[in-house]
């Protein structure tokens, strides 16, 4: 391989030139063993047969192909088991000395290769011995030579036998990790870790192969069904005949070379270390259908149109073969995915990228998790990277990657780092390459700033400008909390901060809580398990301003720092996550909070937090304006020239998430607006409603931003985004209306701006009292009243559904839109089941209910899968998911705890 780096140049196609010419050689050289083997004689003419048969399996062989076309040592050992057995051959049948010397050499120089290779020491030991035995003469005549075979063998070997001398635990350390004689890697039972091991290894041949996806990309056996026909019953004719010479050898040869995959105990079977039999494997079907074919000429005599026509049929097999090794290692690439990371293709799409980019005063980041240890990975770019930018591979532990981080940033204006793809983020724990909390981007983002983004294949490009003097963490510390999430996780300790007006920031600008509008701040929060989750949860962080609409949002998996789910976590583990928290362009300057939601990562889900509702807010951050404006990007774009709203500013768009409401709800508008000039007025604004007949609904005019910044700061070139909030009426008819903006100022109406259309959907309504299964009442807030609920069954079992029906009757007309909660709750209060929702699915929310109204509110909840047998109770409730404050609930005039109604026991019976 160096002898072809010098000639070709250091490069992948070079390295697999080198194992393709082993392949390519082992071919010819077996056609000379077999001729060696079986030579032509009068008696038997046709042996010539084998050899061509034999090396045409050896050339189409599956097994010889995936290992000719990698750029590894296994290769090597079945051309050296073919080059030490011909020349051995060449030795007894000629008695030639210079043969015996040249078989020692080679059989010496095989101890190179692959440690596999070290057996054919044993099978030509094995095989000196039975001539020996089958013939005294010969080692009268030939002792000296065997003598001078095994000299020629160690002072070919005796480099390495010296180093193997000088340094036993580095030459032995991974044969006795893997051998059936470490109690470890037996599993306490050498005996029956070697029969397991035995039977795995014959079962390779036909049944099921290697594993593995760098050595069976195809995973299938050896060989395919044809040609194991041929091969069993190649393998019991010279069983038969085993104490014939040829057919000692090959039995000998099988069973030998496939001892190093047998006395082993990982990855078993395994193709690498049984190789040395691959040359065997393509000569026994040889040998099963030549002696079918001498068994059908002998018995049948058939004419020489039959002869043909069996010929052919015989040679289909072959046909077979070729066609299935072609489609099962060149086809095979289009469907499995998973090879890519099997043959290290990111490390090679990584260094192409990486030999094409060149930014001065950077440096390469490439992480890998922390289950890796640091510098995983380096050795494939030391071969291919070609740049003079250093490269760093990072492990990433918490407690060590931020100030590794640190010291290889240090002096460097800029990092250039690899952001893997291609693992799943649930499963995390099974990646090497790769970034699954995101540790990099947060301490970068948090002190740095990401320029720009190229995105690949297998990765992403992301180059961030680096601080002067990088001092990376975190958190400085943590601030204690005691916050239950469902009694399952708790949170009890957070950290956040803000930015610098500039791209870069200091470790004291990083913990003011002040953040430019459009930068990220930074959130960190420390986990509690309070026992063992029984699902995978995501977090949440989110900033919002004063009406509860966002300004920016992150949600991620929680992943401990061994990146396992939140359902591998056991009780009183503990974890950090850290988020980059951004605010989204054109947030106006004031204080904006900043909450934290749990939810079940697949059913979506909140988790409760006690009696603060859905979400708990961490604290505040100041928004401050940016040194330049940001970018936003609205919904709806208003054409240039025809957004001039009044003297000074402009509106850019509008976002509109709602365009069909109900009568009740809230139809909220985001108006995007650019300050043309330093603005000296103060402008009013309101948004309406006007019916296809003229008529007018929801008019309200306020100030800007809520009337926090009036338009009199707004200063030229400034972006903001506005939300406007309009109730609609309970009575308001079904319909379409247009919605309309109206700028206003002191000396009235200064312009009108028709925005877009919605749709108001009537719905009916009930003022009569249903049929209640189980009347139950209670009052929650002053204008809600509970009348009871309906339940599909008393007996269920884990994972199946509860249909529940809720009856409610309106009081009075609400301004606050409340969400219901249902939980199926055990004996500790342990949720297993949970639905949250707008009452009817979302088409009957509280803002729209008029005094006396009943509102049936169905739901299906499903309790969870591993809910163990037992009582549960079922507990409802309402809460304002703005704050998250529950409506307190009054029955038979006293006042219930927890702010909730519980319904009726339900009886979980075991899943069997």
């Amino acid at each position: 391989m160096a002898i072809l780096f010098r000639l070709l140049g250091t490069s992948i196609q070079t390295a697999r030139s080198a194992s393709a010419l082993a392949g390519i050689i082992s071919v010819p050289i077996l056609y000379f063993l077999v001729t060696e083997l079986f030579p032509s004689t009068e008696k038997q003419r046709s042996w010539w047969v084998i050899a061509l048969l034999s090396t045409y399996s050896l050339a189409t062989s599956y097994w010889h192909v995936v290992y000719s076309r990698i750029a590894i040592e296994p290769i090597l050992v079945p051309l050296f088991a073919t080059v030490v057995l011909y020349w051995l051959l060449r030795a007894r049948n000629s008695g030639r000395r210079v043969f015996f010397i040249v078989t020692g050499l080679f059989l010496g120089l095989a101890f190179y290769t692959y440690p596999a290779a070290n057996f054919l020491l044993v099978l030509v030991s094995v095989l000196l011995g039975y001539y020996t035995w089958q013939d005294r003469e010969f080692l009268r005549a030939h002792w000296i030579n065997m003598l001078l075979l095994f000299a020629a063998c160690l002072a070919a070997a005796a480099p390495l036998a010296l180093f193997a001398l000088t340094h036993p635990n580095v030459f032995a350390a991974r044969l006795n990790e893997l051998s059936l004689l470490n109690p470890v890697a037996a599993g306490g039972s050498p005996v029956r870790a070697f029969i397991t091991s035995i039977a795995r290894t014959v079962a390779m041949f036909a049944i099921k192969g290697d594993t593995k996806a760098l050595h069976n990309p195809a995973g299938r056996p050896v060989l395919d069904a044809l040609a194991s026909v041929w091969f069993v019953l190649g393998l019991w004719v010279i069983m038969r005949r085993y104490r014939e010479p040829p057919y000692f050898l090959l039995l000998t040869w099988l069973i030998i070379m496939c001892l190093p995959g047998a006395l082993t105990a990982e990855n078993i079977p395994h193709f690498g270390r049984t190789i040395g039999a691959l040359p065997v494997t393509c000569i026994l079907p040889a040998i099963g259908m030549l002696s079918a074919w001498q068994w059908f000429a002998a018995r049948l005599r058939p004419s020489r149109l039959l002869s043909v026509f069996a010929a052919l049929l015989l040679s289909l097999s072959f046909l077979v073969t070729t066609i299935g090794t072609y489609h099962d290692y060149f086809v095979v690439w289009d469907t499995r995915q998973d090879l890519q990371q099997g043959y290290d293709g990111a490390y090679s799409a990584a260094a192409e990228i990486m030999n094409q980019t060149h930014v001065p005063d950077s440096v390469w980041i490439l992480p890998h998790t922390s289950l890796t240890p640091s510098g995983f990975g380096g050795d494939h770019l030391d071969f291919l990277y070609r740049g003079d930018t250093p490269y760093h591979s990072v492990s990433l532990h918490e407690a060590t990657a931020p100030r590794e981080l640190s010291r290889i940033c240090r002096g460097k204006q800029k990092a250039l780092v690899v952001e893997w793809k291609g693992y799943v983020l649930e499963e995390a724990y099974n990646a090497m390459a790769g970034d699954p909390k995101g540790l990099i981007p947060f301490l970068l983002g948090k002190y740095g700033r990401e320029l720009n983004r190229r995105s690949y294949a297998g990765l992403d490009l992301v180059t961030y400008q680096l601080p002067e003097s990088p001092a990376f963490s975190i958190a400085k510390r943590f601030e204690p909390l005691t916050v239950n999430f469902g009694n399952e996780l708790m949170l009890v300790g957070m950290a956040f901060g803000g930015s610098s007006l500039h791209d870069i920031s200091n470790p004291r600008e990083v913990q003011r809580r002040e953040l430019p509008s459009g930068k990220s701040g930074w959130v960190a929060l420390h986990w509690r398990a309070l026992t063992r989750p029984i699902r995978n949860y995501k977090v949440s962080v989110h900033l919002l301003d004063q009406e509860g609409h966002l300004a920016g949002q992150v949600d991620k998996l929680l992943l401990s720092n061994d990146l396992h789910p939140t359902i591998d976590w056991r009780a009183g583990q503990e974890g950090i996550d850290y988020y980059t928290l951004p605010s989204w362009g054109g947030i106006a300057p004031g204080w904006y909070t900043i909450g934290v939601t749990l939810y079940d990562a697949e059913t979506l889900e909140p988790v409760g937090v006690g009696a603060r509702g859905q979400a708990y807010e961490l604290g505040t951050m100041e928004i401050v304006r940016p040194l330049e404006p940001g970018m936003v990007e609205p919904e709806v774009r208003i054409e240039s020239g025809k957004g001039e709203a009044a003297p000074g500013i402009r509106l850019l768009g509008y976002d509109l998430p709602r365009r069909e409401l109900n009568p009740g709800d809230k139809l909220s508008v985001a108006l995007y607006w650019q300050a043309v000039e330093d603005v000296s007025r103060n402008y009013l604004l309101a948004v309406r409603m006007t019916g296809e007949q003229g008529e007018e609904w929801g008019e309200e005019f306020e100030p800007p931003v809520y009337g926090t910044y009036p338009t009199t700061q707004w200063v030229e070139g400034e972006i903001l985004k506005d939300w406007h909030d309009v109730s609609l009426p309970t009575d308001m008819p079904q319909g379409s209306y247009w919605v309309s903006l109206f700028v206003l100022e002191d000396d009235g109406l200064s312009k009108r701006v028709d925005l877009d259309k919605i749709e108001v959907r009537g719905r009916p309504r009930q003022f009569t009292m249903p049929e209640i299964q189980h009347p139950l009442e209670a009052t929650l807030g002053q204008l809600i009243r509970f009348l009871g609920y309906n339940l599909s069954s008393n007996e269920m079992k884990p994972g199946e559904t509860l249909q529940l029906t809720l009856y409610w009757q309106a009081l009075g007309e609400m301004e606050v839109s409340y969400t219901v909660f249902t939980h199926v709750l055990d004996a500790e209060d342990r949720i297993w089941g949970q639905r949250d929702s707008i009452p009817s699915r979302g088409e009957a929310p509280t803002t729209s209910w008029i005094e006396g109204e009943v509102i049936v509110d169905e739901y299906e909840i499903m309790v969870e899968p591993g809910a163990p047998p037992g009582e549960y109770v079922i507990e409802i409730g309402m809460y304002d998911a703005a704050t998250g404050q529950r409506l307190p609930v009054v029955s038979d005039n006293q006042i219930l705890e927890q702010d909730r109604v519980l319904l009726g026991v339900v009886q979980v019976a075991p899943s069997n």
